[in-house]
């Protein structure tokens, strides 16, 4: 109660709304367990379609790491068994990414905001650090919120898609995923002028279908190497554990913003200072990954 009351006054007092997703509906591995306009900005490389080079993605492919203590010994045999198979999956496709080239840079990523709360805080803390974060908001909660995107991406954060209901893509026809994606595209372009080209797909359900949809609407979908595993406890020290212990040249590490996950902005601080005393340079997965993520 304490923790949360600090949190409110570091978010000038807002109101706490819950997130569309819940902890219950938060899965291992794929399996569940406004009308204001900001001017776009100019982009620094022109086109999503048509990556620059990604000819390292068959030469440096990482395995997906993070773990926790305090998840049933079936959520863990159902995470790995997605991890392995989206990684062989990857191998097939062109414009899905499990992480970056073996370069000594990380990219900090963000799913399920925004809040009301924990977004607002995290972007706080990646400004105190002059670092840039990567989130991929839901299209129904962002209509709730469009203060947050905009403030995301008014401090130079990349504002990205995850979905409009936060639903297993690879669960629906080809003209419902068209319109998971369609629609928060839309909601997030109405907002800050721009709309995304990189998705990340809810629990990481990715399936050829869903990535031919995806690419038919020229987007590029980016899932993680790292998952800090945040939403499975409530233990920052495990938080940091998976990303320090784990941390790689290229690595995507996988945070939540939703109003569940305080621990994340509790322990982001740490994470941040010690990626930076082991040399890592902490960038948006534009720079990362030389595509334009916005079409």
């Amino acid at each position: 109660m304490v923790r949360k009351i600090v949190l409110f006054v570091f978010v000038c007092s807002v109101c706490m709304l819950s997130s569309c997703v819940s902890k219950e509906t938060k899965v291992a591995g794929g399996v569940p367990y406004g009308d204001h306009k900001i001017e776009p900005k100019e982009n620094s490389i022109p086109d999503a379609r048509f990556p620059a080079d990604t000819t390292w993605k068959s030469e440096y492919l990482l395995e997906i790491k993070g773990e926790s203590p305090f998840l049933a010994k079936e959520s863990v045999i159902s995470m790995q068994k997605w991890r392995d198979e989206i990684i062989e999956f990857s191998k097939t496709q062109e414009k899905v990414f499990i992480n970056g080239p073996n370069n000594k840079q990380v990219a900090l990523t963000f799913d399920d905001g925004p809040d009301s709360t924990v977004t607002s805080a995290v972007i706080g803390v990646l400004d105190q650090y002059g670092v840039k974060g990567n989130f991929f908001f839901v299209g129904s909660e962002a209509e709730k919120h469009p203060e947050v995107v905009k403030e995301a991406y008014e401090k130079g954060h990349l504002v990205l898609s995850h979905s409009y209901h936060h639903v297993q893509l690879d669960k629906l026809g080809e003209t419902e995923i068209q319109n998971e994606i369609e629609q928060a595209g839309d909601v997030l372009e109405s907002i800050i002028g721009k709309k995304p080209a990189f998705l990340r797909t809810p629990y990481g359900s990715t399936n050829e279908l869903v990535a031919d949809v995806a690419k038919e609407k020229k987007y590029s979908i980016i899932l993680w190497s790292i998952d800090s595993l945040d939403w499975a406890q409530k233990s920052p020290d495990v938080i940091y554990s998976n990303v320090i212990s784990n941390i790689r040249n290229g690595d995507i590490i996988l945070m939540h913003t939703d109003s569940d996950e305080y621990d994340t902005y509790e322990i982001l601080p740490r994470v941040i200072e010690e990626l930076k005393k082991k040399g890592f340079e902490i960038v948006d997965l534009e720079t990362m990954l030389g595509i334009s993520p916005n079409q």
